[in-house]
């Protein structure tokens, strides 16, 4: 019982200082403080690895770095975190549209599509992102 008491006291621990970490991180990301907000998020994504809000978040601050790669990574993790994560399809289909992916892009867009984003305008956007690395 008291095994018991101190496991589910330290599962709501971790989930608190996830909380924590990740609170501080979005901070630093809104005051223009890549790298901290990078180290926040990081320890937030240790402590909570079922947590697609941190992937998500870091996978956008990655791409704000210029990281195109990492960032889809973190939207991979974020999406096996929920599967139902569409801002993760949409986000991750640019991505593989901006590193020439065309075909990954494309399967994400219908993945999308099918939890209820709206076609046309991602087809237009990702022709955009084509436009702009050719």
């Amino acid at each position: 019982m008291v095994l018991r008491f101190f496991s589910a006291f330290y599962g709501g621990m971790k989930s608190v200082s996830s909380g924590f970490y990740f609170n501080w991180g979005m901070t630093y990301a809104r005051w223009g403080q890549p790298m901290k907000a990078m180290f926040y998020l990081n320890r937030a994504a240790k402590l909570n690895t079922k947590g697609a809000h941190i992937y998500y978040q870091r996978a956008l601050l990655l791409i704000a770095m210029g990281q195109p790669e990492s960032a889809i990574n973190d939207f991979d993790a974020a999406i096996e975190a929920d599967p139902k994560h569409m801002d993760a399809y949409l986000n991750r289909s640019m991505m593989h549209a901006l590193t020439g992916r065309q075909e990954k892009a494309q399967d994400d867009v219908e993945k999308a599509v099918a939890l209820g984003a709206d076609r046309p305008s991602l087809e237009s956007r990702i022709a955009e992102l084509r436009d702009q690395v050719e």
